[in-house]
């Protein structure tokens, strides 16, 4: 199952924060699979860094982890149950004679998926096998500035922002 946080609107260049978040990316390991950076050797790294990215990302890494214990302790299977059944209904009722789901109730799949892999799961979710599945750095809309120039012109200074988006993993 994955556990998704996204921080928007970092002050910051996108290109400062992507050699962070370069060094959290999955590497191939012996058998040649991606595997990714366990959190705890991740937040090690990430405190050791003496640039100010790394304590956004260190930031985001954190409430992701948060967001996993969160689920494992404050989602009641009964009501996942529920849900699931809603979610298969609504994708019945959205698709058509071939089972071809609409193109604008495709979100709905992802959800249920999220969902039954909790369940498969057992609604448990032990944190210290979480490993980084995606960490990246996109940039947001820029603050724009004007300075004012020569003969009553100006020029667009560009404050530049980011979006870190990070996903944990607890598949092996």
């Amino acid at each position: 199952m994955d556990f998704t946080c996204t921080t928007q609107n970092v002050r910051m260049s996108p290109k400062k924060v992507r050699e962070v978040t370069r060094q959290l990316l999955p590497r191939k390991n012996k058998d040649g699979k991606n595997e990714g950076m366990l959190v705890s050797k991740a937040q090690a790294v990430l405190s050791a860094i003496p640039r100010k990215s790394a304590r956004f990302i260190e930031k985001t890494l954190n409430t992701a982890l948060h967001n996993a214990e969160h689920i494992s302790t404050e989602w009641d299977n009964t009501e996942v149950q529920e849900k699931v059944a809603k979610l298969k209904q609504d994708i019945e009722n959205h698709s058509d004679e071939n089972g071809i789901i609409q193109r604008k109730h495709r979100h709905l799949k992802a959800k249920l998926a999220k969902l039954e892999a909790y369940l498969d799961n057992g609604g448990k979710v032990d944190t210290s096998k979480l490993r980084i599945k995606t960490a990246m750095a996109t940039s947001a809309t820029p603050l724009r500035r004007w300075m004012t120039r020569a003969r009553g012109g100006g020029s667009v200074i560009l404050k530049r922002c980011t979006h870190i988006r990070i996903t944990l993993s607890d598949d092996d």
